[in-house]
This record gives structure tokens, C-alpha cells and sequence, in this order.
């Protein structure tokens, strides 16, 4: 009876183990499928691109900052008011 049992549950647990890497294996080639690669390449282009856009941003208004703090500074005009503009 114990051996029956033993055996039982060694192949029970052994399909639930089975089933389960079976499992992992088929999301594993779903996610290097091509279309799906392709997707992942977008979305990650499109997200550098955007985090780019921001930085410049953010740097072009911090530059501008600078600048006028040290035209302000040492009482340099800009292009604009040298021009009489």
C-alpha cells in the first residue's frame, strides 16, 4: 500500500513538474517570437525616444537658466538688446 502510494504521488508530482516547464518553455518561445520581438524593439525605441526628447528639453531650459543668470550677473546683454531690439 505505502509503495503505491509513493508511486502515485512520484507521478503526480512528476506531471505537475512536466506540465509546468512545459508551460515556461511555450511563453518562453512566444516571447522571441518574431512579431513579438518586433513589438518589444518599438516600444523600446519609441520610450529612448521620448526620455530623449525630455533630457533636451530639460537641458535647453537649464542652459537658459544659466545664461541668464550669468548675463544678469555680469550685466552682459543679450544679442537682442545689444541689437537695440
Amino acid at each position: 500500500m505505502k509503495r503505491a502510494f509513493s508511486v502515485a504521488l512520484g507521478l503526480g508530482a512528476g506531471l505537475l513538474i512536466g506540465a509546468y516547464v512545459i508551460k515556461r518553455l511555450d511563453q518562453a518561445q512566444q516571447a522571441v517570437a518574431p512579431t513579438n520581438l518586433a513589438g518589444q524593439a518599438g516600444r523600446a525605441a519609441a520610450t529612448f525616444a521620448d526620455r530623449f526628447r525630455e533630457a533636451a528639453a530639460a537641458g535647453r531650459e537649464a542652459s537658459a537658466a544659466r545664461e541668464a543668470e550669468l548675463r544678469s550677473r555680469f550685466e552682459v546683454p543679450s544679442v537682442r538688446e545689444a541689437l537695440g531690439g
